[in-house]
C-alpha cells in the first residue's frame, strides 16, 4: 500500500512537471539581414513539456490568443512547412519563405517545426527571406 501510494505520487509530480519556456519572435521584412529587435511579434509560451516541439509550442500559443500560423503538413518525415504567421503569408510562388532561427548561437535550424525541439528558456526566430534558384539571397546570409 505504501509503495503504491508513493508510486502514485511520483506519477503525479512526473506528470504535472511542464516548465519548458519558448520564446517565438517574427521579423516581417523580407531579407531585413538581421536577427535582433525590433521583432514584430514577440510571445513567451509557458508550460511546454520537456520534449515539446516547436510545432507543439506554436499550437499552445495559437490556443491562448498570443500568434496565429498556417502551413502545409507534409506528414512524415517531412512535417509542417509554416507559409503564414499572424497573417503574413510568405508563398513560393512569390519565392518567400520564413526562415527559422534558434539555439544558443541563432543559427539557421536543420529541422522543421514538427521535429525540431527547443530546449528551455529558448528564443526561435521565424525571418522572412526569398529565395532564388532554392537558395536564399546573400546578403540575408550575412549574419549566419
Amino acid at each position: 500500500m505504501r509503495a503504491t501510494l508513493l508510486l502514485l505520487v511520483l506519477l503525479a509530480l512526473t506528470c504535472c512537471v511542464a516548465d519548458k519556456d519558448v520564446r517565438i519572435v517574427t521579423i516581417n521584412q523580407l531579407d531585413s539581414g538581421r536577427t535582433g529587435p525590433p521583432y514584430d511579434l514577440d510571445i513567451s509560451v509557458s508550460g511546454l513539456d520537456d520534449g515539446a516541439t516547436l510545432l507543439d509550442a506554436m499550437n499552445k500559443a495559437q490556443d491562448q490568443g498570443l500568434m496565429t500560423y498556417s502551413g502545409i503538413d507534409y506528414g512524415p518525415p517531412l512535417g509542417m512547412y509554416i507559409t503564414t504567421i499572424d497573417g503574413v503569408v510568405r508563398s513560393q510562388q512569390d519565392h518567400e519563405y520564413w526562415q527559422i532561427l534558434g539555439g544558443p548561437d541563432m543559427k539557421s535550424l536543420d529541422l522543421g517545426v514538427s521535429s525540431y525541439v527547443p530546449s528551455n528558456s529558448e528564443t526561435v526566430l521565424f525571418r522572412s527571406l526569398t529565395f532564388s534558384c532554392g537558395t536564399e539571397k546573400e546578403e540575408a546570409r550575412e549574419d549566419l
